[in-house]
């Protein structure tokens, strides 16, 4: 590596010509260039350009060395302009990690786009009901839901959803419809056990500009929002999701939005990625793929989503609103509560 720069100097000489086009090249002196020359040749204990006062001859050794070393200086620069394109171009294999259903339902059917547009990235998803935490298990991104805490991670909010409250039209036109939460308790409700903790969900309303959270006792319980939304269509009673899991049966019918008037927002939907400088153009091509998803309907319909957005940047925190754990509204929530709300076994 010591003759690199010798190297460099000889291969300037030959292909300008002389030495003093060389140095005009290179922005030295003509000195300069002959002395490196010269210490090349040294080194070698070979001659490669005999020099005369009017012209340059290159030796028989110094051909051969010329196109030698002429094919490595050429897969040097290659080399570097391959590694320069890779900082500014998004390439290589990226892992995104999502929940299954907000992936398969909004994400996934996407993708063509960010693989039209990102032909030198190959996709690794991984659907799980339960998104690690951290980038420990190998993901480059993870779409996640709720509120985050690691401070070593980067975040970008993507959505803020809506909770909807829904029957089937059966349902209603047989049981009628309740027009505020207090009247849930004349109805058969469906609801949602978490499988992290074994808790059962409770639902929330936004009421005099609080958000009150309101223990339901169910009908039937599950662990699957997925069965809930089928279920509620099914006419089997009212259910309260995140409006992404039950808005393609609201369109086509199958549901019907009640209690619009006591919506609440949900928890937040965010890319989360690791901190890295510089940051690799992979990962932000796809995190602002998922922004411009995210900024599409259903979600750019509502408001608070919208709001959200505007005021997105990586690592802000979000205001949440002020949250009333209401006391039971009804009999059955007292009794729900005095239990704890402990795993139900009736079906």
């Amino acid at each position: 590596m010591d003759n690199l720069h010798g190297i460099l100097v000889f291969l300037r000489v030959v292909d300008a010509g002389s030495l003093s086009s060389a140095a005009r090249n290179l922005g030295v002196s003509v000195s300069a260039v002959s002395a490196a020359l010269a210490r090349l040749e040294d080194r070698l204990s070979t001659r490669l350009i005999n020099r005369t006062t009017r012209r340059l001859n290159v030796t028989e050794e110094g051909a051969e060395f010329y196109e030698r070393c002429k094919k490595i200086v050429t897969d040097l620069e290659s080399a570097e302009l391959t590694v320069r394109r890779a900082g500014r171009v998004p390439s290589g294999t990226l892992r995104v990690g999502m929940p299954s259903v907000l992936g398969s339902k909004w994400i996934v059917p996407k993708l063509g786009e960010f693989v039209d547009a990102y032909p030198s990235v190959s996709l690794e998803i991984v659907c799980t009901d339960f998104v690690p935490l951290s980038m420990g298990e190998g993901l480059d991104v993870a779409v996640q839901i709720g509120e985050l805490h690691d401070s070593t991670l980067a975040v970008r909010r993507l959505a803020c959803p809506q909770y909807v409250v829904c029957a089937s039209p059966q349902y209603l036109a047989s049981r009628g419809t309740p027009k505020s939460p207090r009247e849930l308790e004349n109805h058969r409700c469906l609801t949602y056990r978490r499988p992290r903790n074994g808790r059962v969900w409770d639902w929330r309303f936004r009421v005099n500009g609080e958000i009150r959270t309101v223990a339901i006792e169910g009908l039937v319980t599950m662990n699957s929002h997925e069965a809930l939304v089928s279920a509620a269509a099914a006419g089997l009673g009212i259910i309260q999701v995140a409006g992404y899991y039950a808005h393609s049966c609201i369109q086509r019918g199958d549901l019907v939005e009640i209690l619009k008037a006591f919506k609440t927002e949900g928890h937040i939907i965010s890319a989360v990625f690791s901190k890295q400088q510089p940051f690799p153009p992979k990962i932000r091509a796809f995190v602002d793929f998922l922004t411009h998803q995210f900024r599409r309907s259903p979600w750019s319909e509502n408001g608070a989503n919208a709001s959200l957005l505007r005021a997105s940047v990586e690592d802000r925190p979000v205001q949440r609103a002020k949250i009333n754990h209401a006391r039971s509204w009804t009999a059955s929530n007292r009794k729900r509560s005095a239990r704890d709300r402990k795993p139900n076994t009736r079906a």
